[in-house]
Parts: structure tokens; sequence; C-alpha cells
């Protein structure tokens, strides 16, 4: 392990290999695809078990994430999965976990960014929410004032009025995904952990047209309900379904092969599985259309 300055706490230490999104969502994927590889949009033709990962935390910090990461994952996030039907009572684990994943998330794109665009390191909104939620996460600020965090349970939809990618739900359902999106009135870091959606607020000037879903300080509850989530979020999920979408008709012959004998070999788990489930789903609204149609890359040795 190499020996650095942890980006939590800034002390001097040997640096652990932390995931930038939990573990657990990615172990919940692996298990629940009824033997179906997992594969990154981004490298569509290879195989992927984990996420992203970075020598970034001192081992005390990286402790101190995985509290509030055990708590979200044994008092919501599975609990959710097995009934969405019930209301989630929580305490302040889940404002420290979701603000967690945000400035991770949002880290992430400071460091990956920086030697092709400065801008985002220079940006004063973005180097002041970095500090605040690093403060909050270590205990020295009791909130994260106006960088709030906001939190969307999801569930399959039967009908949608629109042009939707024909396979919303599998996404809506089942995706992990990050991202930091900027409009004309708010700057937010956007992750999604299979069903649910973490906001963090980095600038806002609409903070009417959020409603339902902030997460609060000391306690509240987690339900699916009617959200009004912020002004184009629906067409931006619906465009990160359409790049995946994308991204997978592009797989070379010899790697969709694999997934057709793979699928074939565990029929018996993959009917079964939440990710049977999710394809059902997307069947159901869209026929045929729901199935891959592919445009492979030249290259298909891979």
């Amino acid at each position: 392990m190499p020996f650095g300055k942890c980006r939590l706490c800034e002390a001097e230490a040997q640096l652990q290999l932390s995931h930038i999104l939990p573990s657990f969502v990615f172990r919940w994927l692996r298990e629940s695809s009824g033997g179906s590889p997992i594969r990154n949009s981004r490298e569509p033709n290879q195989r992927t078990q984990d996420g992203e990962k970075e020598y970034w935390l001192c081992q005390t910090c990286e402790g101190l994430l995985s509290r509030s990461e055990r708590a979200f994952a044994n008092k919501l996030f599975h609990p959710y999965l097995a009934d969405p039907s019930r209301r989630y009572a929580y305490g302040p684990w889940l404002l420290h976990f979701c603000t967690s994943v945000s400035w991770r998330a949002l880290l992430y794109f400071m460091e990956k960014t920086a030697s092709r665009d400065s801008s985002l390191a220079r940006n004063q909104n973005v180097l002041t929410a970095e500090a605040v939620w690093r403060e909050y996460i270590l205990g020295v600020r009791q909130h994260p004032m106006q960088f709030r965090q906001y939190i969307y349970p999801l569930d399959q939809i039967a009908a949608a009025s629109g042009e939707f990618a024909p396979n919303i739900n599998r996404y809506l359902m089942r995706a992990i995904d990050m991202d930091l999106c900027e409009s004309r009135s708010s700057t937010f870091v956007y992750s999604k952990l299979g069903r649910f959606i973490i906001l963090g607020v980095v600038s806002q000037s609409d903070a009417a047209s959020w409603q339902g879903g902030k997460v609060h300080a000391s306690e509240g509850a987690v339900e699916s309900r009617r959200y009004v989530m912020p002004v184009g979020l629906g067409s931006y999920l619906n465009s990160r379904a359409k790049k995946i979408d994308e991204a997978l008709a592009s797989i070379s012959d010899r790697q969709y092969q694999k997934v057709q004998d793979g699928i074939k070999a565990n029929a018996h788990k993959f009917v079964k599985s939440d990710s049977f489930v999710a394809m059902q789903a997307d069947i159901e609204m869209f026929g045929d259309d729901a199935f891959l149609i592919r445009n492979p890359r030249a290259d298909t040795k891979k």
C-alpha cells in the first residue's frame, strides 16, 4: 500500500484502496444478475467485477465511511429491494452516507479532469462543496449547509409518455452510475446505486423545484411516493440509459456470444434474478425493441 496524504483527514498514512461508489452495491449487482457478468459501458467488451477504486483513504477514514455504508445497506438498501412499499425511517447515518458518496464522486471528477481541464478545480462552488462535505464527514461540521443531499428511491415503470430508451427499466432498477451535472440553475453530483439516486448539491438556485427527497441531518423517512425532482432530471436519466444501450450494442461478436452462452448455461438462475425482472419490465413496455440491437465495433477479436 502506498504512503501519502489521506484525501479525507489529510494525515500522512498508509493509503487503502478505496471504492469511489460503495463495494456492496457492486456485490449486489453481481449476486442478483443470475450468472450474467457485469459489463462497463466504457469498455463493453471487458467483464468487470467491481467499481472504480483509488488509494485515497487512511485506515481510520476507511472505517469511518464503512460505518454509514453498513447502516445504509442494512437499514435501507436491501430492505427496500425486498419491499419497496414500506416506509423506512433513518437517522443521522443517512446524511453521513449520502454526503460521503457525493464527496467521493466529486473528488473523483476533480482529480480525473485536472490534467485536461483545470476549470473544475478552480470553481469556487466546487471547492467549497468539497471542503464542507469533507468537514461534515469528519464531524468538524454539524451540517453540510447549503450543500445538501437528496435521495430518490426508484422502481420499475409500467408506462410512460414520450420517447424512452428501451432499457429504461434496467437502467432505473439496476444501473450503477455517477456524473457531475450542470444546468443553468444548478450543479450537482449524481450518484446512482441500483434503485437509489443520490444528488449532492454544489450550487442551486431553484431549491423550490426540488421537493420531497431532501435528506435531513437528524431523522426522516424514505418511501415510494411522488417526488418533485430537478427540472430535466427525467430526460437526463433517459439519456444515461440510452448511452448504456448504445455502448452495449457495440459489443463484439465474440463477447456477444459469451453473453448468450452464459445466459443459457445459467438459465435456471437468470429467470429467478432481479436482472430478469428488470428485463421483463422493459419487454412489457417495448416488446421486441427491448432486446439489444447490435452494432458491433470492427474489432471482434476481444
